[in-house]
């Protein structure tokens, strides 16, 4: 049997175009509670010794954030929640049988799709380039940090003759937070925004959300490649 370990750097980054409605309090206030979703688009990379051909596939988020105003301008804000992730991406890799010899050709003849989805908790400020309490439209930048709990995937093996395996794998994180599926990451928010004024309650803003983990991720299962982080 011949294993190969191998260490590799871990570029992970989800851009996220996020479509929101905003249900805000008196502006008195300068807080309000924002509901959110849309698709998003993963960058992956794999060890190269034990896969290859990384493609992202079908990907959206949906979350809520609790906004706090943090200044008398109505500038600068606080904002906190929960996001729901799902996401999926494909790669070609090896697949073991039962009581086979584990050789590590490079020859990548199975095609493995993996469908996971995982929960964040958003600590995030935002810096608006207007006053909110009486512009009607405000551009914003938003910095944060986020907690990343992952949740069990679908993993699915399949070649030419068709799916050869499903299975339910444990997700979990090279570099642990304080638990095997815990980690955290930054993110970076680009947005615009449509305030309530005139006692309008019409609200809502889109935005362009960059994201990056701080560690790989993995699974470990006796008919893969061993030390495949993502």
């Amino acid at each position: 049997m011949i294993k190969v370990k191998h260490s590799v750097l871990f570029f992970f980054v989800l851009f996220s175009l996020n479509l929101f409605c905003h249900v805000p309090p008196p502006r008195t206030m300068g807080a309000g509670m924002r509901f959110l979703f849309g698709p998003s688009y993963g960058f992956y990379q794999l060890n190269k010794n034990h896969a290859q051909s990384a493609v992202s596939k079908m990907s959206a988020m949906a979350g809520f954030r609790k906004e706090v105003r943090c200044d008398r301008n109505f500038k600068f804000f606080f904002l906190f929640g929960a996001d729901y992730f799902f996401y999926s991406y494909g790669y070609k890799s090896y697949y073991f049988l039962p009581d086979s010899l584990q050789l590590y050709d490079k020859e990548f003849r199975y095609d493995h799709s993996i469908f996971a989805h995982e929960i964040n908790i958003p600590l995030q400020v935002k810096f608006s380039f207007r006053r909110e309490n009486n512009s009607l439209f405000s551009p914003y930048l938003m910095f944060g940090y986020h907690f990343r709990y992952m949740l069990p995937a679908t993993l699915t093996i399949s070649d030419n003759s068709g799916k050869v395996k499903t299975d339910e794998v444990d997700l979990q994180f090279k570099n642990k937070l304080f638990y095997k599926n815990v980690n955290s990451g930054l993110n970076v928010s680009l947005g615009w925004q449509k305030n309530s004024l005139n006692k309008s309650r019409g609200s809502f803003f889109m935005e362009l959300n960059a994201r990056y983990g701080f560690s790989p991720y993995f699974f470990q299962e006796d008919y893969t490649a061993s030390s495949m982080f993502m």
